[in-house]
């Protein structure tokens, strides 16, 4: 039976009437929902935004009602998926104000996601995440930001205006590290022995224990995330080992804090236990204190060393005054070490009477003080550090480091076998400042006898010279010959080394302390390389800095072998 016109047009005038009146509610409902959030009243606002849902799903304003509600619930966990349920209804409308607003909206998520990245971009590797106590790789690491209700808060924040300062603060601090410094020991806890396990759950062991109080007192210090090179390494993946081997010195830089264990110092602690401890005896804990900004001292016990109550040891004159004693060098010395090919001998001297437990780790110790590195092989021996100083000869042209007298080395006979050749400070020699008589005398020789011509022709002559350089393990270098007077024995040094004094025209007496009799050579030259910066060119590697009286070359007792 067909319908009349008149039913069907008094159904059509009812369902408008519906619609409207619908229309009408989620309006009243939307108002009143924000009256109440605007009062603090949340849950009354929640309850209006969900029957707004209810009585159009396909709406964004019902979900933009509950975000609101919800996050002033702080529930910014809920609050962040019902504005992500908002802009997804948004993005299905074909109203072009609404298309034009949901562009207004930000995707704060992906501007937090880029901040993460940069955040732990120099960060190690893997680290231990101090509240789960798992190893947590780079990707896992940034998941885990996005699993805390700061996440969420800031997402619900910020919908129509990103705060670029807020985002940068709450990413980095929750990303600060804290370092392990500290001596190796039998059986510590290896990255496969850690990776699969809680590290708070290792069963109980000196060592595991020593892993399991650091993780601790990190996570009490604020600190969500900690490193140890114990697990905190794949040592069986070669190209993670070689990073963490050029990168660490960096890694150190970029703690928050870095906690130094003092094995075998008990409490109570006193002064000098820290310049008599194994900790201060190594390469590579000397350098991890040099890079890390904030350092706190701890007794075998995890107590502190001296009971030193404060934030940073490297603020305590007591530490400092130690730490010179150890090191042999001033705290401002010591701090004024940066990396780069700066100060070289400086920091041959600082590391050259520490220790290392295998011989190439002299060399790989030192990848990040000179910001230098090349492919790790154990097993080459004193190679390792011939292939080091080699590339820091020929990338900074400071022939500073062929001033020793020892064992030559396997990689080049002009570079030494171990690093403790530099554990003697250099004399310049460089002519001392004349007097202003002697001034006078030199100036009225010079006048007699001055060409112009020969001058320019002699210091042409020198600017020509090459620059230092390494190829195939040898070093083509410029030098000057001295021919060097008889020769005399000055003293016997431990049954088979001696020092032979001997006059040149142009240096004075020089001293050369050798093994070697020179006494059987009826002629000698003493060969010494050119002094680049003389002539005021800036050597391979671009050091800026004139190089102070201990970065110059040493003819006393330094010469190269041969």
């Amino acid at each position: 039976m067909e319908k009349s016109p008149f039913k069907i047009s008094k159904m059509a005038c009812l369902h408008t009437i519906l619609c409207q009146h619908k229309e009408s509610l989620i309006r009243v409902l939307i108002k009143r929902s924000k009256a109440y959030v605007a009062s603090g009243l949340w849950e009354p606002a929640l309850n209006d935004a969900n029957k707004v849902i209810e009585l159009n799903p396909s709406s964004p304003w019902g979900y933009e009602r509950k975000h609101a509600a919800l996050h002033k619930a702080r529930d910014y966990e809920s609050a962040t998926c019902a504005f992500e349920a908002m802009l997804s209804k948004m993005s299905q409308s074909f109203d072009p104000e609404i298309c034009k607003l949901h562009r207004q909206y930000m995707d704060t998520k992906a501007a937090i996601r880029d901040v993460i990245q940069i955040a732990i971009c120099n960060s190690p590797r893997v680290l231990v995440n101090t509240t789960s106590g798992r190893l947590l790789n780079k990707a896992e690491q940034a998941v885990a930001f996005e699993s805390l209700p700061v996440f969420y808060e800031l997402i619900s924040s910020m919908t129509t205006n990103i705060d670029h300062t807020r985002i940068k603060h709450d990413v980095t601090q929750y990303y600060r590290y804290a370092m392990l410094s500290h001596t190796w020991e039998n059986n510590e806890p290896l990255f496969e022995e850690v990776t699969c396990i809680i590290v708070y759950d290792l069963e109980e062991s000196p060592t595991n224990d020593k892993l399991k109080m650091f993780c601790k007192i990190v996570q009490d210090a604020g600190l969500h995330w900690a490193w140890s090179d114990t697990c905190c390494i794949d040592k069986g993946d070669h190209s993670v080992l070689q990073e963490a081997l050029v990168t660490m010195f960096k890694w150190y830089q970029g703690s928050a804090l870095t906690l130094v264990l003092l094995r075998g110092v008990r409490s109570p602690s006193r002064r000098g236990d820290l310049v008599r401890s194994i900790w201060n005896s190594r390469i590579w804990t000397l350098l991890e204190y040099q890079a890390s900004k904030v350092v706190q001292f701890y007794n075998e016990d995890w107590t502190l060393y001296m009971n030193l109550d404060i934030p940073n040891h490297k603020d305590s004159p007591e530490i400092l005054s130690e730490m010179e004693e150890a090191t042999g060098v001033s705290a401002r010395t010591l701090m004024a070490l940066h990396p780069g090919l700066d100060n070289i001998r400086d920091k041959l001297f600082l590391i050259s009477r520490r220790e290392t437990t295998l011989v190439e780790d002299a060399a790989y110790s030192l990848f990040g003080i000179f910001s230098l590195s090349f492919p790790v092989a154990y097993g080459e021996g004193d190679q390792a550090l011939g292939r080091l100083l080699a590339q820091v000869l020929a990338s900074s042209g400071d022939t500073s480091i062929l001033a020793w007298t020892g064992k030559p080395g396997s990689h080049n006979s002009c570079l030494p076998s171990s690093i403790t050749v530099f554990s003697e400070l250099m004399t310049s020699h460089i002519p001392p400042p004349m007097t202003y008589a002697e001034m006078q005398t030199t100036t009225a020789r010079l006048c007699e006898t001055f060409n112009l011509a020969s001058v320019i022709n002699f210091y042409d002559r020198l600017s020509e010279l090459p620059v230092l350089s390494f190829a195939g393990r040898r070093v083509r270098l410029s030098c000057i010959a001295f021919k060097l007077g008889s020769l005399a024995v000055s003293r016997n040094r431990n049954g088979s080394e001696q020092i032979f004094r001997a006059r040149t025209t142009a240096l004075g007496v020089v001293k050369i302390r050798t093994m070697e009799d020179l006494s059987r050579f009826d002629h000698l030259y003493l060969v010494h390389p050119w002094i680049d910066f003389l002539l005021d060119r800036q050597p391979a590697g671009s050091v800026s800095e004139t190089p102070s009286s201990r970065g110059l070359p040493q003819l006393t007792g330094s010469a190269p072998p041969p």
